[in-house]
């Protein structure tokens, strides 16, 4: 599968063990999600070939990584503690990594308005905020051009606000350069803003890949003043981003949304969508929704039929650019 990461690894440590095997497909962010303690970060670390006693084989793309050295995986690795080099500024933290691997000025550039670094890049590190390090990591990392980005947790240390403001310039980065992300976290929120596949660990133990959370795509249909408009049918309803009008966007009804068979009346849910159940399955066995034109997969009581008009209630939804207007 040549566009893929594909691994069958083993590692046994004192008390521990991890074993499995996938293929990641390299479109997107592919959520590495378990307890903490369950093996994550060792996972990321072997396929980064920084654990010199796992055994197997990697391979990404046509590319056998199996023995070689971390430094010729062509891999992005943002720690959590952001590993900013102290003595230097915004500018030269990022230049850093670029200027090793030959990386002209014009990515650089790109990067560091991808990130909204422009203001921030005369500055040293001790005095930027959380949230601005974790920009400033993530952008040198981009900015030698990997050929895929490993994110270890980088949002530890944050509340849920400085989350929501740092991780749209996540999924914008992946839109702009077409890359791959392979991101481990154990944060339901950040699954449900970032994932578009899911890879669970377990104990040690790696699981089947499985979808990102349920979402669909609607068109922006207004755009002033830090809102955006989207319409479905008769329903209305806005979300607080920048955007234009003709932008397409995807929509996660995000954490604790739920199904009622009649409509709440004035909710105070960011937005009350409706939906009916189709005969389909999803991939776990379960029905799927009708959203306007597009099906997804949602949980859906047992013993609906086909055709039931349902709300979708969703009390935290979520919004990304998937595709700029033309």
């Amino acid at each position: 599968m040549a566009d893929t990461l594909s691994f069958d690894l083993k590692l046994q440590k004192p008390g521990f063990e991890l074993a499995g095997a996938a293929d990641i497909p390299l479109q997107g962010i592919c959520g590495i999600v378990g307890a903490s303690g369950s093996g994550k970060t060792t996972l990321l670390r072997a396929l980064a070939g920084l654990e010199p006693d796992a055994i197997g084989r990697v391979r990404f793309r046509d590319t056998d990584w199996t023995g070689l050295a971390p430094q010729h995986r062509s891999i992005g690795f943002v720690f959590q503690d952001a590993r900013l080099f102290p003595h230097l500024n915004v500018i030269d933290n990022v230049r850093y990594g670029a200027r090793r691997r030959g990386t002209d000025e014009t990515r650089i550039q790109e990067v560091i308005s991808a990130f909204d670094l422009v203001g921030l890049l005369g500055r040293r590190p001790g005095t930027l905020s959380g949230g601005e390090m974790r920009r400033v990591a993530m952008a040198r990392s981009l900015a030698a051009k990997p050929g895929i980005l490993f994110l270890d947790e980088p949002m530890a240390g944050l509340d849920t606000d400085r989350k929501a403001e740092v991780l749209p310039y996540i999924t914008r980065a992946v839109d702009q350069f077409s890359l791959a992300v392979l991101y481990v976290t154990h944060s339901q929120f950040e699954i449900q803003v970032l994932a578009d596949h899911l890879l669970p660990v377990a104990n040690g133990r790696i699981g089947s890949l499985k979808p990102g959370p349920a979402c669909f795509t609607l068109p922006v249909a207004k755009a002033a003043d830090g809102l955006i408009q989207f319409r479905l049918g008769e329903t209305v309803f806005d979300y607080a981003a920048a955007g234009q009008v003709g932008e397409r966007w995807e929509l996660r009804p995000g954490p604790g949304a739920l199904l009622v068979e009649n409509h709440p009346g004035d909710a105070t849910a960011a937005a009350v969508i409706p939906a009916s159940v189709v005969a389909d399955l999803d991939e776990a066995g379960g029905a799927c929704l009708m959203v306007g034109d597009q099906k997804i997969g949602f949980p859906v009581a047992p013993g609906l039929a086909a055709g039931r008009q349902l709300w979708l209630i969703c009390p935290g939804l979520v919004a990304r650019c998937r595709t700029r207007k033309t």
